[in-house]
Formats: C-alpha cells, sequence, structure tokens
C-alpha cells in the first residue's frame, strides 16, 4: 500500500494516513465498469446523491486515506468498478442506520490499515452494532478502538454481498440472495443478470413492456416463471 505513516493523535479514536504516493485504477475486462446512472440505477439511490459521493469520497476522501485512485475518467464521463460501486453500497447502508461520515471513514481508515487493502469497504463484513461499526474477524466484532465483542447481530444489508474465501466481494445481489438478479463483474461487463445465466435483467423486463406474458419469456428464455418476475421487480424499482 501507499503509506508513509499512520499516525496517533491525542485522541486514540483518530485515524489518519497520509499518503506517500499515489496509484491509479486500470480498466480491466472482468472488473465491472459504472456510470454514476448505473450505480443509483443497481442500488436504487437517487442520481444526484450516487454523484456527490462519488466526487466527495470516491474521488476525494477515500484517495485521502489510501492513495488510490479509484475511477476512470474518460470523454463520457466517470466510471468505478465492481469494488467502487460496493463500497458506495456499504457507504450508502452505514448512512441509513445514522453512521456519520467521520465514523465511517474511520473505519474505513482502520480497515484498510489492518488488511493492507485499497478497497476496505469490499474486503471484510462491515457491522453496525448500537452506534458502533464493528468488522467481523474470527466470528468476533471488533471497533476501531480495537475493543473486542460477541457477535450479537448480522446487518442486513451485507448479505446481499457475495464474498470468497479469502474476504473479497465477488458478486452483488441488489434484491437479496433469495432473489435470482445478481452483479458479477466477470459476466456481462458487471450488469444485472439472471444468477446462473449470462441473460439481462433490463432484457427481460424488455420482452414484458413489449406485452409477453412472463410464462413466454421463461419458455424463451430457458428460465423459471420466479427468475421473471425478479428481473421485473428489479427494474421496475430501479
Amino acid at each position: 500500500m501507499h503509506y508513509c505513516g499512520y499516525n496517533h493523535t491525542s485522541n486514540v479514536n483518530q485515524y489518519k494516513f497520509v499518503a506517500a504516493s499515489t496509484s491509479f485504477e486500470e480498466l480491466r475486462i472482468g472488473e465491472g465498469i459504472y456510470t454514476s446512472k448505473d450505480i443509483a440505477t443497481i442500488l436504487k439511490i437517487p442520481i444526484r446523491k450516487v454523484s456527490y459521493w462519488i466526487s466527495k469520497y470516491v474521488r476525494e476522501k477515500f484517495p485521502e486515506i489510501t492513495g488510490y485512485v479509484y475511477n476512470f475518467e474518460q470523454e463520457r464521463g466517470i466510471y468505478v468498478n465492481f469494488k467502487s460501486l460496493l463500497q458506495i453500497y456499504v457507504f450508502s447502508e452505514l448512512k441509513v442506520r445514522g453512521h456519520s461520515n467521520k465514523e465511517i471513514l474511520k473505519m474505513y481508515s482502520f480497515i484498510s490499515e489492518r488488511y493492507d487493502t485499497k478497497y476496505p469497504f469490499a474486503k471484510k463484513s462491515i457491522y453496525s452494532v448500537g452506534s458502533e461499526l464493528m468488522l467481523e474477524e474470527k466470528g468476533e466484532l471488533v471497533n476501531a478502538n480495537f475493543q473486542i465483542s460477541l457477535k450479537e447481530i448480522l446487518s442486513e444489508y451485507i448479505h446481499k454481498i457475495e464474498f470468497d474465501m479469502q474476504g473479497n466481494a465477488i458478486r452483488f445481489f441488489p434484491l437479496g440472495k433469495e432473489k435470482s438478479i445478481v452483479v458479477d463483474p466477470q459476466i456481462q461487463f458487471g450488469s444485472p443478470t439472471i444468477k446462473g445465466t449470462r441473460i439481462s435483467a433490463a432484457v427481460i423486463y424488455e420482452s414484458f413492456k413489449a406485452g409477453d406474458s412472463q410464462e413466454l419469456i421463461a419458455s424463451v428464455y430457458d428460465i423459471s416463471v420466479s427468475d421473471v418476475h425478479d428481473a421485473i421487480e428489479f427494474t421496475q424499482a430501479a
């Protein structure tokens, strides 16, 4: 990682990382590519809020902590990858649960340092326990003060993210894992699809809007009626 130091202030709850140098995200096949509009559609968050968060946190606050530039700037706008999409998701969910920007950034710094990762919120499970932000580690919860607590609750939002054995986020289920809609950066450039297929949720919805019945769509695409219903539910809610 690109740190030159980790400074404790007089307040033990304060964490500050100073980037020694800057490295840049590169566009890679299999890592997804998303605009503000894409993120707003997938996460069901107003695009103005997404655009602000990308500007304030993805492009400013997060790089101040890690020394890493997360976005790709192209002629047509600003893009981020799958891991940054998930970081925006976790950030938004923590905000909904009443955590302040300061608390969230402190946990971001804590995880980045503890696990030497550029994508703290796409690396390990973050939990909201009362007023505390906790990190799951070896079956227990750790907060940014290095205090250990018994694992009391599992926040619902984290169950939308699938992690591999190393704790890296690999898939996102915007409607929850009990539904068939999945965002997988290795499938269809990370656009929402039917789990286990390469069929876009948007394609299913277009067929439905054109007047095809759910049963006919299921037959044509060799998927279940439930899959069709999930695609319609997801797209209509966007």
